[in-house]
């Protein structure tokens, strides 16, 4: 197995959705605790709103995901569900957050 990529494509319908790691670890998270994985979401990277997504430390603790295909199936399911939630990628303004739920 290689290593994992920090940036990808993801497709879903018509749409390919540009996503990049903005950090492994990050700082505390709303819920408490340290912040884990944060990605970076869009359709026209700087110029589309930009999806936030960030995956609780627990998922994946300081480490990098093992299965690029079982990671982007979870980032897909994280992307609908900012879409279900409001979040619009062809739309301009502030970067939309989403808080995965934990697995």
């Amino acid at each position: 197995m290689g290593a994992f990529r920090d940036s990808g494509v993801i497709v879903i319908g018509d749409d390919e959705f540009h996503w990049q790691v903005r950090h492994w670890v990050g700082g505390p998270s709303k819920g408490g605790g340290c912040g884990g994985l944060s990605i970076t979401v869009s359709t026209d990277p700087g110029k589309r709103r930009e999806l936030i997504v960030e995956f609780p430390y627990v998922e994946f603790g300081q480490g990098k995901p093992k299965s690029e295909i079982q990671f982007a199936k979870r980032l897909q399911g994280c992307i609908e569900a900012a879409m279900e939630e409001g979040w619009r990628a062809n739309s301009r303004g502030r970067p939309w957050i989403h808080e995965a739920d934990p697995v």
